[in-house]
């Protein structure tokens, strides 16, 4: 019998429990999983923060004097944001190694079929709107929103989807290709413009994850056939990128560090979005600290361009412009080890426990973040959601301490020192290259620095470098470290991390890892662990058990090793636009480098201040 229409929801805990009462879209179980999370997720799990109290606040006594924003557009029509160093300007290609900026903006023209919203517990369907399982989770269909079209105004739909994953499938070297798409997906049809019916090689409960933005963006994005069809992906730079979102790229200014997003008249779902600033500016700030969070309290920027310790001292002189905004962030701080054997002494087991206990991370999350955060021991933020993939007895079995005297222990058992006090492993001296991604005056790199002091004291040398994006990328992608400090975690559940860890996704070193098993870790029986748990529902019986023992190998192995918990202060000045996301008002996650900000974009209102002429 058919069902008569619904109307589309907003709120993701009406939806799941129609879905629960007719086994529609997510499918048993897997919905279950899907309500908890958002359920725990709207409720924050708490705030890393050193703000003061309200009550506490400094009155706002300081003026402004608004600088001149280096911008070829109208200042009060324009929203800049304070991002990384810049290093490409004319490519877009997401899939390849280099192949886009990261933070540059590229995620205001970049949508998913579904946005997941760790700031409300809201899922959203967008150029998606809906997908349904069978009963075996062997056919998930999705239909897309017949409103839906390319920034370059042709139709978005079905065709664009099945093209996108048969190309991903068979490629391996690209991004998000290979691995799991090639491990399930057996066909896609396409029935009408609007539907798209995967058929699985095997039961895969979790294959909707693959098109949901929930951290920074989803695993798979939708390519226009139109396009690439005829473009080599490992070349192709898609200049200017043509994608579906609210602002369409005006220009990149390659001596000026900086890209102009201009709002789209043709956008495809204004009547759902409706962004206010005109242009969006991202731009490098300057290395100089100082200098970026003066050109902040000029209000030159209204996103980012100041850290924490410049941040405290606007608002203890009543800077009446600033507002800091917590957010709990879902990657811990981690270190990727480097598990292949041909970097030597890293692939062993008791070295990564020897790093490990080298750890201070008591001391890092006190000192080092910009706010104060809790040590990490599980590979995934501590939201209340993430609890259940927790198991207690395991970690204090394999318990993370800082100590020096263990580690010095198993490094004379694997790298005893020699004649002039030297560590050696079969026969070399050891000597450890640690990169990241952060500058020096960065998180990571003085989390990196402070395992390098502590390596040293146990007769473990180590190199540390900060690398622009450009090059970490394709040192990271190939294999070409032995610790990388930077992030990690899950947006669901643990299978997301796990799967990306097996060793058919191994890639000899200097060969791009194309974002899978980055890490050349190998081991069978994890494999076998992984394979069952990708075909379960995670919340099913049978995955717990599954689930204990592959995290019971991870802490055996530490192929990666979580540090902090991390939370991030965004900072947003109000003197050109008003109504940005609060800690009292956290209506989407304030994150500007993510997918989600747009809806930040829709929500401000200019204030109505004019800048200088």
């Amino acid at each position: 019998m058919n069902e008569a229409p619904r109307p589309q929801f907003e709120d993701v805990q009406d939806v799941v429990r129609y879905q629960l009462s007719r086994r529609s879209m997510l499918g048993g179980g897997a919905a279950a999983a899907m309500t908890a999370f958002l359920a725990a997720c709207s409720g924050g799990g708490g705030s890393y923060s050193d703000k003061p109290a309200n009550n506490n606040k400094p009155v706002a006594t300081k003026s402004i004097q608004i600088g001149k924003a280096n911008i070829p557009v109208p200042r009060d029509q324009s929203v800049i944001v304070g991002q990384v160093e810049y290093t490409v300007f004319d490519s877009f290609n997401g899939m390849i190694p280099n192949g886009s900026p990261s933070g540059a903006g590229v995620e205001l023209s970049t949508e998913p079929l579904f946005y997941l919203s760790f700031a409300t517990g809201e899922m959203r369907p967008w150029l998606a709107t809906e997908y349904k399982y069978n009963d075996d989770h062997t056919e998930v269909t999705f239909k897309f929103d017949p409103k839906a079209h390319w920034n370059d105004g042709k139709p978005l739909g079905a065709a664009d989807f099945k093209f996108t994953i048969m190309l991903l499938k068979d490629r391996p070297d690209l991004f998000g290709g290979g691995g799991e798409l090639k491990e399930f997906v057996k066909d896609i049809e396409v029935p009408d413009p609007q539907t798209a019916v995967v058929k699985m090689l095997k039961p895969g409960p979790r294959f909707h994850y693959n098109f949901i933005s929930a951290i920074a963006g989803p695993p798979l994005g939708i390519m226009p056939e139109h396009i690439w069809k005829s473009q080599d992906p490992t070349k192709f730079k898609d200049n200017p990128p043509v994608h579906s979102g609210p602002y369409k790229l005006k220009q990149a200014i390659r001596n000026q560090k900086m890209f102009v997003w201009e709002k789209d008249p043709n956008y495809w779902n204004k009547d759902k979005l409706d962004v206010k600033p005109q242009y969006v500016v991202y731009q490098s700030t300057s290395k100089q600290l100082d200098q970026a969070s003066l050109a902040f309290e000029r209000a030159e920027f209204d996103v980012g361009s100041v850290d924490e310790p410049h941040a405290k001292q606007l608002r203890n002189t009543g800077y009446p412009a600033l507002v800091t905004t917590q957010f709990h962030d879902p990657n811990p701080r981690v270190m990727w080890l480097n598990c292949d054997p041909s970097r030597g002494v890293i692939s062993e087991p008791k070295m990564r426990w020897a790093i490990n206990y080298c750890l201070d991370r008591e001391k890092i999350g006190k000192s080092i973040w910009p706010v104060p955060v809790p040590p990490a021991q599980y590979p995934w933020a501590d939201y209340p959601t993430n609890d259940k993939w927790k198991n207690d007895e395991l970690a204090n079995k394999y318990k993370f301490e800082f100590n020096p005297d263990k580690a010095t222990q198993l490094l004379d058992e694997i790298a005893p020192k020699n004649g002039a006090g030297k560590r050696m492993y079969k026969g070399k001296e050891i000597n450890l290259e640690i990169i990241t991604p952060s500058p020096v005056d960065g998180g990571e790199y003085a989390i990196a620095n402070v395992l390098k002091t502590e390596l040293a004291k146990v007769g473990v040398p180590a190199t540390l470098r900060s690398l622009a994006g450009n090059v970490h990328d394709e040192k990271f992608q190939r294999g070409e470290y032995d610790i990388d400090s930077s992030w990690a975690g899950i947006a669901i559940d643990p299978e997301q991390l796990y799967s990306d860890w097996t060793s058919d996704k191994y890639q000899p070193v200097g060969k791009n890892a194309a974002g899978k098993n980055k890490l050349r870790y190998r081991n069978p029986k994890f494999d076998e662990i992984s394979k069952k748990l990708a075909t379960l529902d995670p919340e099913s019986p049978e995955a717990k058990p599954l689930l204990d023992q592959a995290l019971e190998i991870y802490f055996q192995d530490l192929p990666m090793l979580s540090v902090i918990q991390t939370g991030y202060p965004s900072y947003f000045n109000t003197t050109f636009w008003k109504g940005w996301p609060t800690d009292d008002d956290l209506y989407e996650v304030p994150l500007n480098w993510w997918q989600h900000f747009i809806f930040v974009l829709g929500k401000i209102e200019p204030t109505g201040q004019k800048g200088p002429a």
